[in-house]
């Protein structure tokens, strides 16, 4: 027989029995939804858990600490530099044993009674990622200030209360911090900013004043470290000449506080901490974070998707509990096709192509209804289908998602293709023991 003759025939089979067909193709279809719409959470949660991890930071930067034995110093930044894959190193060095003050304005109006103060290597600043707010990164003498810099300051001539500048507005309409915040007294790339600093060894002698020259402000990112939020960045030759004048020494020296390496790329990420590990370095990475929490991730995606498994159990039951049914009323239809001289391969594929074809429909049909119900849920949870109304952009965002967009329900191509396999993977098992049946019954005992 012609394949086109076996297509023919078995969907001449289906169509005679609608009504069982049908039910039959529920059953799928039940558990193929089932199985997409868990799945389908399960990534859903790792997507947001990669959005927060990339709020929470660069997750090529690998964090080095001096686990006791190792220094951190100039060996072994060029040590890092050396690694495949690395493709920036920042030494960090604070200024740990020293009070700092810093005062803004005409005669030092404005005052900060603290600072962190951090020396870097500003040649790597650019390469690391360090984004730039207002003005430029810095050149020799020129140091960079974090983003919410100037709001620690007090105005030494306002009266208590107004002081200051509270960048944290609470909006009791939203119940949330508002994003709006206020500007603070002043501009440090527009006003004089000078450094006081005295050794905490010799609290008597007089401090130590500096005139800063800002060339930039720059983002806030924790994952470069807190001192972009309100602390002071001065490259480290700098900081090494400044403490040289406040100690009247002609090199001080000192080891890094923390070293950050970043990779090329985030599968660099592991081949880089191993090797900087192995040479005898703590390590701290948002990718060992991340590949924690997609370990979680799976076992729950593991979890639902078997959660949904249960229903495509019950149908492939069904299809087969159908297919077997099929076998013995066409019994006499057998025969014939035996007796014609239809080869047996021919019976079986029949009967094969039929099981296939009921789970084939029900998983393309599963497929299609769970892409609506996905589309459902994350327009449900971006507020579109609350009174917000649904507009393009959040269609758009629901189904194929988008920067700082968090989808609760995930439908991935892989999944997809999955689906569609195994729902035809089901169809033809559940109907092969019928298949094999079919093709055993006598032509003569069949007549």
């Amino acid at each position: 027989m012609r394949f086109s003759d076996i297509l023919k025939m078995c969907l001449d089979s289906l169509r005679r029995r609608k009504g069982r067909t049908i039910l039959t193709v529920l059953g799928v279809f039940i558990g193929c939804v089932s199985i997409i719409i868990m799945v389908s959470i399960g990534a859903g949660m790792k997507e947001s858990q990669d959005q927060m991890i990339a709020n929470m930071g660069d997750v090529t930067i690998i964090e080095v600490y001096s686990n006791g034995d190792s220094k951190l110093n100039d060996a072994a930044v060029e040590s890092f530099r050396a690694i495949t894959g690395v493709c920036a190193v920042m030494p960090k060095a604070s200024l740990d044993g020293y009070s700092v003050e810093v005062s803004a304005g005409v005669n030092d109006r404005y005052h900060a009674s603290w600072a962190n103060v951090m020396g870097i290597d500003s040649s790597a600043l650019e390469d690391m990622g360090y984004e730039i707010l207002e003005g430029a990164y810095p050149q020799k003498g020129e140091v960079l200030v974090g983003q919410y810099f100037a709001y620690n300051f007090m105005d030494t001539i306002m009266p208590e209360g107004k002081n200051y500048v509270d960048r944290w507005v609470w909006d009791e309409e939203t119940q949330s911090y508002s994003e709006n915040t206020p500007d603070p007294f002043f501009n440090p790339l527009t006003t004089p900013v000078t450094l006081e600093m005295s050794s905490y060894e010799d609290q008597n002698a007089d401090k130590y004043r500096q005139e800063l020259k800002i060339s930039g402000i720059t983002k806030e990112d924790y994952g470069k470290g807190w001192e972009t939020s309100e602390g002071v960045m001065m490259d480290i030759e700098d900081m090494r000449e400044l403490l040289n004048k406040l100690n009247g020494t002609q090199n001080t020296k000192f080891d890094y506080s923390e070293i950050y390496v970043k990779a090329e790329t985030i599968d660099d990420v592991v081949s880089v901490e191993e090797e900087i590990k192995n040479a005898g370095y703590n390590t701290y990475s948002m990718q060992s974070v991340r590949e924690e929490l997609a370990k979680q991730a799976r076992q729950i995606e593991l979890m639902l998707g078997g959660l949904g498994a249960i229903s495509l159990l019950v149908a492939a039951i069904g299809i087969t509990n159908t297919m077997t049914m099929s076998v013995s009323e066409r019994t006499k239809e057998i025969g014939i096709m035996k007796a014609l001289g239809c080869y047996v391969k021919d019976i079986r594929l029949l009967f094969l192509m039929e099981a296939g074809s009921i789970g084939l429909i029900g998983g393309v049909l599963g497929l299609l209804f769970s892409f609506l119900v996905s589309i459902g849920i994350n327009l449900y949870s971006f507020g579109a289908l609350g009174g917000g109304g649904i507009t393009g952009e959040a269609l758009l965002q629901a189904m194929f998602g988008g920067e700082g967009v968090a989808r609760i329900s995930v439908i991935t191509p892989g999944l997809v293709l999955f689906a569609l396999v195994f729902s035809l993977f089901v169809g033809v098992f559940s109907g092969y023991h019928p298949a094999n049946k079919a093709v055993k019954v006598s032509a003569l005992e069949a007549m």
